[in-house]
């Protein structure tokens, strides 16, 4: 098997860096002074009014500090087994509630990607967004016809702040991984995975041209709705989509009835599966702010920013566990892991990797989401090939970040739900060569010449 590619990441001068993480630190140590100084303050005048707890100031300073510290929150807010409930309740406003632009930013960024006479081009635009992310704004809109669109306007001046902070936080998360307890995580991979997606985010043409390959691959299943670019409206700054009615929509997941959440985690499921099993264009980006439930029962799938594309060797070994491990056959899921490890070599202990596949298998295979822990497996799995000299393919990360900020939403809906057995059929369906979708099959094929 070929080398897997390794995330690449700019190149920061240390000066660079050093400068960007004395600023880090001064805006976490003023954060928690504020904190600090209220909590001070109210035990002083014995006043019981509700102030902004750490939580909420954790998120304000995380807001601060800009896109690439966002990105990781998103992903750390649908941790509720790692982080405390409160903690993640507060960074879950990140996913789309950041402080939107200024009115004059988004007027200078629709005049320097459509130029002076955007007005005719969007003459129903709205000033007012309907999503507020850390890389971008979202806005409703209405073209000339008056079809309802939706515009994506990047947020001016990330591109160097961004590059120091990747370098940065992957620094950061490279240190961690040697600490006890999370030996064997693939805590710098996913680090390296996740910067690499927060730099290529500044690129909104790159993300329209994804959204426009998701639309087409999940356009077959039911329920799952994916918003269409208009190719001719995007730009390296801007992406123009179609509106898709009851986005905007919040579910009180608790309000519905049992059949309605379990129908919502099953379709949920249902699209990660087909990204991973079937197309190989994964989202690895599906926390809640990009994944909405709608009140009709759809669930909408939104901001390509973060996409992958599993290699065909990787997609079938990854297919091959998911199906061994609902039939709790370690043996075999050992087999797979084996088949698209980068190196496994005379010094490296097979039979007791297979063991300890087995032991794995057996503890999680079947189980339903409430019992199956994804993090402790992951960590368990990445572990035991560490100490026996396998060395796992970097691109199993991105499934494993696709799963991961699904599972939480999953586990909420229908903690019941046998992620497993709903992974089964569309293993098969992979197995007997169902084609992905033509418009991806000529991209691959450009891609290769």
């Amino acid at each position: 098997m070929r080398r897997a590619p390794r995330a690449s990441l700019p190149a920061v001068t240390t000066a660079a860096a050093l400068l960007r993480l004395g600023q880090i630190l001064s805006t976490i140590a003023a954060g928690t002074a504020r904190h600090a100084a209220r909590r001070s303050w109210r035990r002083l005048t014995r006043r019981q009014t509700a102030t902004e707890s750490w939580p909420e100031e954790l998120a304000r300073i995380v807001e601060r500090l800009g896109p690439a510290f966002i990105k990781f929150a998103q992903i750390a807010s649908t941790r509720e087994d790692v982080l405390p409930p409160r903690a993640c309740g507060a960074l879950k406003r990140l996913h789309d509630a950041v402080e939107p632009m200024r009115h004059e930013d988004v007027h200078r960024a629709l005049i320097e990607h459509f130029g002076p006479d955007w007005p005719e081009l969007l003459p129903g635009f709205h000033p007012e967004p309907v999503g507020s992310g850390s890389i971008a704004c979202v806005y409703p809109a209405r073209l000339r016809d008056g079809t309802r669109v939706a515009v994506k306007l990047r947020r001016p001046g990330l591109t160097d702040t961004v590059r120091r902070d990747v370098t940065i936080l992957c620094a950061v998360f490279a240190l961690a991984g040697r600490l006890p307890g999370l030996r064997g995580a693939p805590l710098s991979d996913m680090a390296q995975a996740v910067g690499a997606s927060v730099l290529r985010q500044l690129d909104l043409h790159t993300e329209a041209r994804n959204l426009a390959l998701l639309h087409e691959d999940l356009s077959t299943l039911e329920c799952v709705a994916v918003p269409e670019p208009v190719p001719s409206l995007c730009g390296e700054t801007c992406v123009v989509m179609g509106f898709l009615p009851g986005v905007q929509d919040r579910v009180d997941v608790a309000g519905l009835s049992p059949q309605r959440r379990r129908a919502l985690a099953e379709q949920t499921l249902r699209a990660v599966f087909e990204m991973l099993f079937c197309t190989g264009l994964v989202h690895c980006d599906l926390h809640p702010g990009n994944l909405r439930l709608t009140s009709t029962g759809s669930v909408v799938v939104l901001d390509a920013g973060f996409v992958y594309r599993i290699p065909e060797v990787v997609r079938e070994n990854l297919a091959l566990f998911f199906l061994n491990l609902g039939f709790r056959n370690g043996p075999r899921c050992a087999e797979a892991v084996l088949a698209s490890a980068e190196q496994v070599d005379r010094h490296s202990s097979t039979d007791t990797f297979t063991q300890d596949m087995t032991r794995l298998v057996d503890r999680f295979g079947g189980t339903t989401a409430r019992d199956f822990d994804l993090i402790a497996f992951s960590t368990e799995l990445f572990a035991s090939q560490r100490r026996n000299g396998i060395y796992a393919s970097s691109e199993f990360v991105f499934p494993l970040l696709a799963l991961l900020m699904v599972e939480q939403t999953v586990r909420r809906l229908d903690p019941d739900v046998d992620f497993q057995a709903i992974a089964r059929p569309i293993v098969y369906r992979a197995a007997a060569g169902r084609p992905a979708g033509e418009r991806r099959r000529k991209l691959e094929t450009q891609e290769s010449t």
